[in-house]
């Protein structure tokens, strides 16, 4: 496992920091928020991932809880495929 440095950002201002070890940059991520992130899009709160080996930075945002489909895939991270269908049959 890598160990990266992950900062909660608010804007350019860290809010907290830890360091954190696991396979990837985007699972750093997950496991320091304990939510589903996803690439960032430009939004106040964002997350970013120092790889501490490589120096390579990276950038996420944390799904909202409000709109878990907000991360372009398609598939909301809390449904099922077949309950997300059974939604848009009733649209």
């Amino acid at each position: 496992m890598q160990t990266y440095l992950v900062e909660q950002m608010e804007g350019d201002d860290v809010i907290t920091v830890r360091v954190i070890n696991a396979p990837s940059p985007f699972k750093a991520a997950a496991m320091s928020t304990d939510r589903h992130v996803t690439l960032r899009r430009w939004e106040k709160d964002w997350i970013r991932v120092t790889d501490e080996n490589r120096g390579h930075i990276f950038a996420y945002s944390v799904v909202s809880d409000a709109n878990p489909d907000n991360s372009g895939l398609g598939i909301a991270p809390t449904k099922s495929r077949k309950a997300q269908k059974a939604d848009q049959g009733r649209e």
